[in-house]
């Protein structure tokens, strides 16, 4: 796909206000990473989105990645049809969930964390914006940052910051500002499916580049669109860092699902991923059920979460480990 076939596509997604979308793939890739990159509202503004979005496919066409679909989505429609919240479902149960939510792992990280704070309360992002009045995102956002934003584990962040003058741990707290960062009228996303010979976790040290796009590679995509969006006079930031890659090949598999063949009626099975897992006697409804990234639980009581697990693995050393889950005795969700 060329990035005139990208601007084209934006600009008739401006022009409907609807999903433009470039068509189905006759058969997903056999071998290789098969992925989605999302290029974010920040960057996909009117002024910017057909430079962004075509900039996205320039880097990835340098990089021998190939993209076979694109599509392009208003903001508020993406967050009002749940995209947003299952693209980050893990996320969002921690910002709404609380501590619940956690692994077991990543309940060790916390209570270190604690201790070295000298805190108690611990409060989701949601809960926390209820906690004092006329506190707004942004607000929370930046008081996380500023006092530092710790990984507990795959999707759960936590800071100790203040609430009405006292201290508190808030998790995920960045997490309204980034749902809040979809609602503005006249942004758009970019969905970008791609197909690539070399592995996930190589694309994402070497091409999506560093999370605050000032300090990305500028051959990487967060820097390219990061230099972008400051020629035209928008700074981005580690919170609005312009684009995600798929961080490993079973989320890949589930965003090409959710994004593409969902949309033309087709199961999970139909993704390169997916089929590979068929192929080795993963049933579809097992492979499915691994989409919203609850819990596992292993013979031991560890918790931990299967989209994190997979996270930098190979694609066979995936696929082994999400066949032993779904073959294997003493899992089950939380």
């Amino acid at each position: 796909m060329s990035a005139q076939e990208v601007r084209a596509l934006v600009a008739r997604a401006r022009t409907t206000g609807t999903r433009t979308d470039t068509g189905p793939q006759l058969a997903p890739p056999a071998a290789g990473s098969h992925f989605v990159v999302l290029v974010k509202p920040e960057v996909m503004t009117p002024d910017l989105a057909a430079d962004a979005a075509a900039g996205a496919v320039r880097v990835l066409g340098g990089a021998d990645v190939g993209v076979l679909r694109a599509a392009v989505v208003p903001a508020g429609d993406f967050a009002r049809r749940g995209y947003l919240l299952l693209h980050y479902p893990r996320l969002h149960r921690l910002a709404a969930d609380g501590p619940e939510a956690l692994t077991s792992g990543a309940r060790r990280e916390l209570r270190s964390l604690m201790t070295t704070a000298g805190t108690g309360d611990v409060l989701g992002a949601y809960e926390a914006m209820t906690r004092e009045a006329g506190l707004t995102p942004r607000d929370l956002d930046q008081r996380c940052r500023s006092a530092g934003v710790h990984k507990l584990g795959s999707g759960s962040y936590a800071s100790v910051t203040g609430l009405n003058g006292a201290p508190v741990t808030v998790l995920n707290g960045f997490l309204p500002a980034l749902a809040e960062g979809y609602t503005r009228a006249g942004d758009l996303v970019g969905l970008l499916e791609c197909h690539s010979p070399r592995e996930i976790d190589v694309l994402r040290s070497e091409v999506l580049g560093a999370l605050h796009p000032a300090h990305a590679a500028p051959h990487s995509l967060r820097g390219a669109l990061g230099a972008l969006a400051r020629s035209r006079g928008t700074a981005l930031s580690e919170g609005r860092n312009a684009v995600h890659l798929s961080a490993g090949h079973l989320e890949g598999m589930f965003q090409a699902w959710r994004y593409f063949a969902a949309a033309d009626g087709r199961g999970v099975g139909s993704t390169a991923f997916g089929k590979d897992l068929a192929e080795r006697g993963v049933p579809q409804a097992a492979t499915a059920a691994l989409a919203a990234d609850h819990n596992l639980t292993e013979d031991s009581g560890e918790t931990f979460s299967p989209h994190g697990a997979t996270e930098g693995l190979h694609r066979e050393d995936a696929l082994d480990r999400v066949r032993a889950w779904a073959t294997g005795k003493g899992l089950g969700t939380t």
